[in-house]
């Protein structure tokens, strides 16, 4: 009452004087925050008497405010946060009243919750006579609902969509909606919301609202986001809610071939797709020459091209539309990969090969003295892209080598000696001892072994014992590039 009373003696007083007694000096303001129901979380910022604001917490009050004593203006003024998410839009002030030292609302001279503002009375003197003033805000929420569409024929049916909806006062969830299907309604914070679509770049076609196009604030096809109005709603109450719709086409691959040397044009190289079947391209002289694969993939999907060896020649380069990415591997020797993350629309992926040199094989003969052993060398013959199978004998003498053959790059020999009464193969070594030059392990048992025809010179040594031994019974060395050990016979 003495707070109250005191008010009153000073608004008598104004008639009378121009400068009211109780008007002189200063007191203080204090300005807190509470939650009401739906509760609302984190800082909201309060100016008094129009000064700088400062930030309050929720459950919180600033420290005594000193202020000209007589009246105070105390107004919440909106924020937005990093995200563009304005406090003003998801909150509403439900109360605002005053305590300490008076009655309470004894110095709530005036207040408009809509206008987040209130004038409150100020007694000169210190803390103890402090004014406080308590902001209640509740949370303000509508309803969102997330709806998949496809392209007609774009082949998406009984698959699932994942995207995010972030929302002021740090809401976000996660919803999953199937195609030519829609998400529950979704509870969120009033204002707007952001929408979108995980994973890679999806190929977003289209991006609408309902019931009106001007609920969508904004759009990215390219990112797959949206930003969407919420309109205020009572709990339960979706009549106005905002209904978003992401519509969605996959995406295509082209595979074209470059003849990277003039011999090649018009030669037929064999791919795979994802480890499907064979796909058939022929080489030409830029882009023209392609293939477009009639499966469709899902845009942001891994892919994964291969390119099969084909002997006499070699992989000169790989690239993507668009300059995109991808992750290369294999060899010209078991086919060379590109995989990657399929992109919005069409991509085309471009392998361009040329001609490449020969290498050498060589074959050696170890084994007793005075022996000699029969070897059949079959693969690829000739230059590419005209190379042919073929193969050759030849006779190596224990402790010598065979004259090197020229034979086309990256192609498949296989070298096998011909059995010899009271012999057998102990070992069969290469080198170098790459282990990429192995197309088929060395079998001792059957004298065989595969070899892919790399640069440079290959040289593949037989060793021989006679037959019965240990050595004669054991594995060979394959590509370890080392001999093996023979035991003497008994």
């Amino acid at each position: 009452m003495a707070k109250l009373l005191a008010v009153l003696v000073g608004l008598i007083g104004a008639a009378v004087f121009a400068v009211p007694a109780f008007a002189e000096g200063t007191g203080f303001v204090e300005v807190c925050k509470a939650a009401g129901s739906p509760a609302v979380t984190g800082s909201f910022a309060f100016s008094v008497n129009d000064a700088p604001s400062v930030s309050v917490g929720v459950g919180e009050c600033t420290a005594p405010i000193e202020v000209p004593a007589g009246t105070a203006t105390v107004a919440e003024t909106p924020t937005t946060d990093a995200n563009g998410f304005s406090d003003a839009d998801f909150t509403a002030v439900s109360d605002i009243r005053t305590t300490a030292p008076g009655a309470l609302n004894a110095d709530l001279m005036g207040s408009s919750l809509s206008g987040r503002t209130a004038t409150v009375a100020v007694t000169a003197g210190g803390v103890a006579d402090t004014t406080i003033v308590t902001f209640t805000n509740v949370l303000v929420q509508g309803y969102v609902e997330i709806c998949k569409q496809q392209v007609a024929g774009a082949g998406l049916d009984g698959q699932s969509f994942s995207f995010s909806v972030q929302g002021g006062m740090g809401f976000l969830q996660t919803a999953t909606v199937p195609v030519n299907g829609c998400s529950n309604p979704i509870l969120a914070p009033a204002g707007h919301v952001n929408i979108t679509e995980q994973g890679a770049p999806t190929f977003v076609t289209s991006i609408s609202t309902l019931p009106t196009a001007d609920r969508l604030q904004s759009s990215s096809l390219s990112a797959g986001a949206a930003t969407v109005a919420v309109l205020p709603a009572a709990l339960n109450d979706v009549s106005n809610e905002s209904i978003v719709t992401f519509t969605n086409n996959t995406s295509q691959l082209k595979i074209c071939k470059v003849a990277g040397s003039p011999a090649l044009l018009g030669s037929t190289f064999m791919f795979s797709v994802n480890g499907g079947a064979p796909i058939a391209v022929i080489a030409g002289d830029g882009t023209t020459h392609c293939m477009l694969i009639p499966s469709r993939f899902r845009a942001g999907s891994t892919v994964s091209i291969t390119e099969a060896p084909t002997p006499g020649e070699a992989l000169d380069s790989i690239s993507l539309s668009d300059g995109r990415l991808f992750a290369g591997s294999g060899s010209d020797f078991i086919g060379n990969t590109a995989t990657f993350a399929i992109g919005s629309g069409e991509t085309v992926a471009t392998f361009t090969n040329v001609l490449a040199a020969p290498g050498l094989l060589k074959v050696c003969k170890a084994g007793p003295a005075g022996t000699s052993g029969s070897f059949t060398i079959a693969g690829p013959r000739g230059t590419a892209p005209g190379t042919t199978q073929g193969a050759d004998t030849v006779t190596v003498p224990a402790g010598s080598c065979s004259l090197p053959m020229s034979l086309p790059y990256a192609s498949i020999q296989t070298i096998t000696e011909a059995p010899q009464a009271g012999m057998a193969v102990s070992d069969i070594a290469v080198q170098p001892s790459d282990t990429f030059r192995i197309a088929s392990p060395a079998n001792p048992a059957a004298g065989t072994v595969g070899v892919f025809i790399a640069p440079g010179q290959t040289v593949v040594t037989f060793t021989n014992a006679a037959a019965g031994t240990g050595a004669a019974n054991g594995g060979g060395s394959g590509g370890a590039g080392g001999g093996g050990t023979t035991t003497p016979p008994d």
